[in-house]
């Protein structure tokens, strides 16, 4: 009986443009998702809302800690501009602060329970009473304060994903909880790198490697 040729094996071009074209597009997608999204240039000094002046900083060090109330914001903000001009993501782990610089790391622990995670800041707020932080849909979750709506918490600036942490002239070195999941911009505090992996660069060369096998 006679072998039917696969269609790779019918036309072996076509299949590694297709492959080729694959490949290039890759780092760029995964680039794009991965980076940190938050860089518009911030202007330093004060604002005032609702009649309350706040002060930006530029630069934190790593350690600085502050205590006070969160509260979360989501549905009605979805996909609006943060202050930062990304869009904000009430999926993503990021959170609003009055002060601290865009990209900053910051760990958040909720007193009453416990529980902590990792968010990134990419916005100003928030603006009612004295609030301290105003937490992502999915940060809130994470810290089980979706329900009562707010919670005493304790901030711990651990790193930034924007190179805006001072840390003493020393690359920031911060080993990260085992018990919580992977935060690409953790990793990139704490590891002194991008955050983008080069898992997708390896896999582009295992791809044209294998463009020649057919």
């Amino acid at each position: 009986m006679e072998r039917v040729p696969a269609p790779h094996q019918r036309h072996p071009i076509f299949a590694r443009l297709i492959l080729l074209c694959a490949c290039a597009l890759l780092p760029i997608c995964t680039s794009c998702a991965t980076r940190a999204p938050c860089v518009k240039a911030e202007k330093q000094g004060s604002y005032t809302i609702n009649g309350k002046t706040y002060k930006t900083m530029k630069t934190v060090k790593s350690g600085h800690k502050e205590t006070g109330v969160a509260s979360w914001y989501g549905p009605g903000f979805d996909g609006k501009k943060t202050a930062c001009g990304e869009r904000y993501d009430m999926h993503a782990m990021t959170a609003a602060h009055p002060s601290l610089p865009m990209n900053t790391l910051v760990r958040v622990t909720n007193l009453a329970n416990g529980r902590a995670t990792v968010v990134r800041i990419n916005d100003r707020g928030p603006f009612v009473d004295d609030r301290l932080i105003d937490l992502s849909l999915a940060a809130a979750r994470e810290l089980k304060i979706v329900r009562p709506g707010l919670a005493s918490v304790q901030l711990d600036v651990i790193g930034s994903s924007g190179a805006m942490v001072a840390s003493k002239g020393r690359s920031i070195s911060n080993t990260p909880d085992p018990t919580r999941a992977p935060n690409p911009f953790y990793q990139a505090a704490t590891q002194g790198s991008k955050p983008e992996s080069a898992a997708p660069a390896s896999l582009g060369r295992r791809l044209v490697a294998s463009l020649w096998s057919f």
